[in-house]
């Protein structure tokens, strides 16, 4: 009897005990779930239209979303295309950036961890033209992160960003494959005295394919002995061309008037395209003009040269055994 009475104490004893501990651990944090982790931007990716990147030395590249396509673009350059797909990349890493952990509230240590004023490693003005948000990059405390402070505040913040990651230059932003066309829409490569026709594949003697697709012209005579690979190859490059950067002023007034080659493309439909090469005095690359853009170009190391090899007869033609 005894112990029944006590249980009908102990009991409600603890049980408000049990309630007491758990309200004194929620208001605490203890019981709380896990905090919501805080970004680096508070933006949201699809709402930005401009972003400017800024270097050590006054390096810096301007890119602009077009309101019309949501295409990326350089206003500085005429508002030449961008590689969008990078672009949104950027972002949405910026974006998706936690804060990490605070590393100081001093602003003497500014200079010190680069993400000072005048004083950073990358600069990020990002957001649209009524509401831009900046982010200063700086030293690395650890492989893979560093210091980062947002304008305006004074909490430098440790986050897992590589700051070397973003291009300072307008050419790692272009759109490399503007000039790229369809393979299977050319129909006629010229160049000099060769001329690559399209042809129809045909079986001959029930060998499908042995006839090739493409036939070569020297001097307006068909070759004897083409050879298939080599000029497959040519019309490949020519389709597949990609440029490496924008031709700068200096790059136009440097150029041979001597040392040249055109190359030439009829698509389906009649439409023309040229390519214009121009060896670069002092150099071993070419400044390329085409008639599809109003632009100049350098293509990658030593594309224009392999162009220049292959569309020699000599190149297209088999060697006799």
């Amino acid at each position: 009897m005894m112990i029944g009475k006590y249980n009908r104490i102990l009991w409600p004893l603890l049980f408000a005990q049990i309630v007491i501990t758990g309200i004194v651990y929620f208001y605490t944090g203890l019981l709380q779930g896990p905090e919501v982790p805080r970004m680096l931007l508070t933006l949201d990716s699809r709402s930005v239209e401009t972003l400017r990147i800024i270097g050590p030395g006054e390096k810096s590249v301007l890119l602009e979303k077009a309101k019309k396509s949501g295409e990326w673009g350089l206003p500085e350059f005429d508002g030449f295309p961008a590689n969008s797909q990078a672009v949104v990349q950027l972002i949405d890493r910026l974006t998706n950036t936690e804060l990490g952990m605070q590393v100081s509230k001093q602003a003497d240590s500014f200079d010190r961890m680069k993400v000072a004023d005048n004083n950073f490693e990358r600069k990020v003005e990002i957001g649209k033209a009524s509401e831009i948000k900046t982010i200063f990059f700086g030293s690395a405390p650890a492989l893979r992160q560093a210091h980062a402070r947002l304008s305006g505040e004074k909490i430098v913040y440790a986050v897992k960003f590589a700051p070397g990651d973003i291009d300072l230059k307008a050419s790692d932003w272009i759109k490399k494959d503007l000039l790229v066309v369809d393979e299977k829409k050319v129909q006629t490569v010229m160049s000099g005295n060769i001329k690559i026709q399209r042809t129809e594949n045909v079986d001959v003697d029930g060998q499908e394919g042995s006839k090739p697709a493409w036939k070569l012209f020297v001097n307006n005579k068909p070759a004897e002995s083409q050879d298939n690979e080599k000029v497959d190859e040519f019309v490949k490059e020519i389709a597949d061309m990609q440029i490496d950067s924008i031709g700068l002023d200096a790059d136009i007034g440097n150029v041979s008037k001597k040392n040249t080659f055109l190359i030439s493309l009829e698509l389906e439909g009649g439409k023309k395209i040229e390519y214009r090469f121009a060896k670069l005095n002092g150099e071993e690359d070419y400044l390329m003009t085409t008639s599809s853009r109003p632009e100049s170009f350098r293509l990658p190391p030593l594309a224009s040269q392999k162009l220049l090899e292959l569309s020699r007869p000599n190149s297209l033609i088999k060697k006799a055994d």
